[in-house]
């Protein structure tokens, strides 16, 4: 990404541009169930989430007529932590249409000409530490939407937003696979081990 970005023509551009900002109503993992519908919350983004939501991985039995949900061309932004404010500019693309989201962070339902699992690995691994300076407090630390909705970025075209992202995806499964094979492979030695002894 730093090296596809450092190489690439860009357009300034003020997050507020990006999209329509969103807040989100409160949740916690209380309002999990074993079935109902897809959610994602708060801490989710910390510890469950990259950069893109692959496969979401709580349900609530929240109705979606009455929840804040996804677009299906997101950015979640966490909006507090006690660790840094670093920690803080790390959204969580989401291209799937109604999840429901809660808890402490904001949306941005980004515009068409962007493509927001692009904009997610922009923010994670090149203006982390720009827009983390914006971030605010000492023991809890805040991020507003409107700390840096008027800051500008630099984004190159669509076209290579979508083939950069395209990229990533295949290496992303790439990766995936290999893990599997892994997975099955130690499987199989351990039953070959046990056979070995018998």
């Amino acid at each position: 990404m730093v090296e596809h970005f450092n190489n690439t023509p860009k357009t300034k551009v003020k997050i507020k541009d990006l999209g329509k900002s969103y807040s989100v109503m409160n949740m916690s993992k209380e309002d999990f169930s074993e079935t109902g519908n897809e959610c994602i919350i708060y801490g989710e983004l910390f510890t469950t989430y990259d950069c893109v939501a692959v496969n979401i991985v709580s349900k609530t039995q929240k109705a979606v007529q009455s929840s804040t949900v996804s677009t299906g061309y997101d950015l979640l932004f966490p909006a507090s932590t006690t660790v840094d404010a670093q920690s803080l500019i790390a959204p969580t693309a989401v291209s799937i249409p109604n999840i429901i989201l809660g808890g402490d962070m904001f949306g941005i339902a980004v515009k068409q000409e962007f493509n927001n699992e692009y904009l997610s690995y922009a923010f994670n691994y090149i203006y982390k530490k720009h827009l983390a300076q914006y971030a605010q407090g000492s023991t809890i630390i805040h991020l507003h939407y409107n700390d840096i909705k008027n800051l500008y970025i630099g984004i190159p075209d669509k076209i290579t937003q979508d083939k950069l992202v395209t990229l990533l995806k295949s290496m992303q499964d790439k990766i995936l696979t290999e893990k599997k094979m892994l997975s099955m492979l130690e499987t199989q030695k351990t039953y070959l081990l046990r056979n070995l002894f018998i």
